[in-house]
């Protein structure tokens, strides 16, 4: 599992970068403020009822590379040649449309993942094949991807239902594409 930084199961974004730039990062979660200190300091604060004084020691920042959270994601490729990756995400290239998705015709609904990411062409067959993708990353403990499987199967199931196509497979190309270091890159 990558590196993540968060506080009480919240991540951090571009705030993270600010304060590993040694500036006091202020972020708001659920309307509650809550103060992040940089990267390598640490830092102590004493309030009184007439003062508030802050002092900081700061030690060099350790440089890391690591993606941003909700920012990973591998192609419906690399699930079709890596059927070993599905390891942990309680699916199986034998898995069935039909078993995760809804409103799928019978000829569809019969197809396994490994035949959906198989599929060429556009519409529907572009939507199913991104999709199985977009379900294996959010399944995988070893991806961070932006959507949860819960996300992922509504989407399509909207998509279908819709026949509207084009949005909901775009979406997840995109990503689909932003690679997951050290797991599909």
């Amino acid at each position: 599992m990558h590196s993540r930084n968060r506080l009480w199961g919240k991540a951090f974004g571009p705030s993270a970068l600010l304060a590993s730039c040694g500036l006091l990062v202020v972020a708001t979660f659920a309307g509650t403020s809550v103060a992040a200190g940089a990267i390598g300091s640490s830092s102590t604060a004493t309030t009184t009822s007439s003062e508030t004084s802050t002092s900081s020691t700061t030690t060099p920042p350790t440089t890391t590379t690591t993606t941003p959270p909700g920012q990973e994601g591998c192609t419906p490729g690399f699930w079709k040649n890596h059927p070993e990756a599905y390891a942990g995400t309680g699916y199986s290239p034998t898995t069935t449309l039909g078993s995760v998705f809804s409103g799928l015709s019978p000829s569809y609904a019969s197809l396994t993942f490994d035949q959906a990411l198989s599929l060429g062409g556009g519409g529907l067959d572009a939507l199913l094949r991104q999709a199985v993708a977009a379900l294996l990353n959010a399944a995988s403990p070893d991806v961070d991807y932006p959507l949860s499987t819960a996300d992922v199967i509504s989407m399509t199931n909207a998509a279908i239902a819709s026949g509207d196509y084009e949005s909901t497979k775009d979406l997840f190309d995109e990503f689909n594409n932003l690679t997951a270091p050290g797991f599909c890159d």
